[in-house]
């Protein structure tokens, strides 16, 4: 007998068919509450972009993911009790204030003054910004 670790929310079909399946000897499964099932949707969400391809010959494969994609996405915000026109609202006074994505821009790095009040912003986030001293490789090199 062999185990594999799935460790992940599935579809609601999948659990049926594994018990159903005589080729699986058993299938150890959980309800998830509340918190464990939209931090596992967040992971889900994920999981279905990094499932994307980006190729433009992969179009048929890449229609399947993003409808992957979207079903987690609707049971987001359907577990947070959010409507599709209030989503989209957002999503429209999010694009007034700030624009979308169709320039296609693609910041490589900011230099900023050291009082400038993106510093703490960026700094609050070491995770998700990378910080160096800018200029610290010109200067090792004239020392």
């Amino acid at each position: 007998m062999v185990r594999f670790y799935l460790q992940k929310l599935v579809r609601d079909k999948v659990v049926p068919n594994c018990l159903d399946d005589p080729e699986v000897v058993h299938t150890e499964y959980r309800e998830l509450d509340s918190q464990e099932f939209r931090r596992e949707l967040v992971c889900k969400v994920h999981e279905e972009a990094d499932e994307i391809p980006l190729g433009d010959k992969q179009r048929d494969e890449a229609l399947k993911e993003l409808a992957d994609l979207q079903e987690v996405v609707d049971t987001l915000r359907q577990d947070f009790g959010f409507s599709i026109e209030q989503v989209q609202e957002a999503m429209a006074r999010k694009k007034q204030k700030k624009g979308g994505f169709d320039n296609r821009h693609y910041i490589e790095y900011n230099d900023l003054v050291d009082d400038s009040k993106w510093v703490e912003i960026f700094r609050a986030q070491p995770e998700k910004y990378h910080e160096e001293t800018a200029g610290s490789e010109e200067q090792e090199v004239g020392d």
